[in-house]
């Protein structure tokens, strides 16, 4: 009996040998543990000591269940196989933590497998806010400001003319930059663009164009001119040309055309009649005063101007006499 005993010890210990020296390697590369998948991905691994066709099999399972994605395999002369499977998520796919099983399996072959816990993120980044809006003008320092909305925002970068500025990075969902203009060498549209990439590699981008515009506009004071002498109790038109980069920098809000007595007080405003293009870069600002208004028998017609940018112009003022 002990001889028996002794037979079916050995017989085992012989299995045992035969089934390690058969015993492959399977090695997942990625993802890694607590990894952030989005909607496309790639599980990576590696094969030793394979000798026939091997399938591979991954069961990601979530909050909703499992889901099983399998491939047959072919090793090298090596024994050897190195490749992939596709890990697909939809928008609708539920966020958060996951759980990968990967094995492999083959006729008179095992392997170890590996299970990795992962999170799920299939939505990109949102941008709630962004300044400054299309079609803005500025001069000086640009102040872009953004607010994000991203639970696991890995970095946002902003570009001007598809070129880095100084300090354009970060990871915190409110985006502020500074943008000195001074680099730019002549004015007109420059594109501001903002990429935002969540820790799962989904991307978001946002883009405007505005017009740099650090020149101030150009006032001149058609009528009345420096001695026109009114005759008493008519309407006295006034004209005011307003020359700058294009007639759509110019804010016609930001003309402001008044009448003050000699000593500069505040007589009153002058109504605007009409704003027309004088070409591209003019202006033309038309107002009158009604012969109703009681003036002095001198006075002085000031015209004050900012364009959109906040470029302001020289003040320009005209005396008026009246008889």
């Amino acid at each position: 009996m002990k001889g028996i005993g002794n037979k079916f010890f050995a017989a085992g210990v012989l299995c045992l040998l035969s089934a390690l020296a058969n015993a492959g390697t399977l090695t997942v590369q990625s993802p890694t543990a607590n990894a952030f998948l989005g909607q496309t991905n790639t599980l990576r691994f590696i094969i030793t000591g394979a000798k026939l066709e091997v399938t591979v099999k991954a069961e990601i399972t979530g909050p909703t269940g499992t889901t099983t994605i399998e491939r047959k395999f072919t090793p090298d002369g090596d024994g050897e196989i190195s490749n992939s499977l596709a890990l697909n998520f939809s928008e609708t796919t539920s966020e958060g933590d996951y759980s990968i099983k990967v094995s492999a399996t083959e006729p008179a072959n095992t392997y170890e497998p590996t299970t990795i816990p992962v999170k799920v993120d299939v939505k990109a980044p949102k941008v709630l806010e962004f300044y400054p809006a299309n079609g803005q003008h500025k001069r000086g320092l640009v102040k872009i400001r953004a607010r994000l909305l991203e639970p696991n925002l890995k970095s946002w970068e902003i570009l001007v003319n598809d070129q880095p500025i100084a300090n354009n990075t970060g990871s915190t969902t409110d985006v502020s930059v500074d943008w000195n203009t001074a680099g730019i060498a002549r004015d007109g549209n420059q594109s501001i663009s903002l990429k935002v990439t969540d820790e799962a590699g989904n991307e978001t981008s946002r883009s405007v164009n505005i017009t740099l515009d650090r020149v101030q506009p150009t006032v001149t004071i058609v009528y009345p001119q420096a001695g026109n002498r009114i005759t008493p109790q008519t309407t006295i038109p006034v004209i005011v040309d307003i020359a700058d980069a294009s007639t759509s920098s110019v804010d016609v809000t930001g003309v402001e055309v008044v009448l003050r007595r000699m000593d500069g007080s505040y007589l009153g405003s002058v109504a605007r009649v009409s704003v027309t293009n004088q070409g591209s870069t003019t202006l033309r600002w038309t107002g009158r005063i009604r012969s109703s208004v009681p003036l002095p028998s001198r006075f002085k017609v000031v015209v004050d101007c900012i364009d959109k940018a906040g470029n302001r112009a020289t003040r320009q003022e005209v005396s008026v006499t009246i008889g």
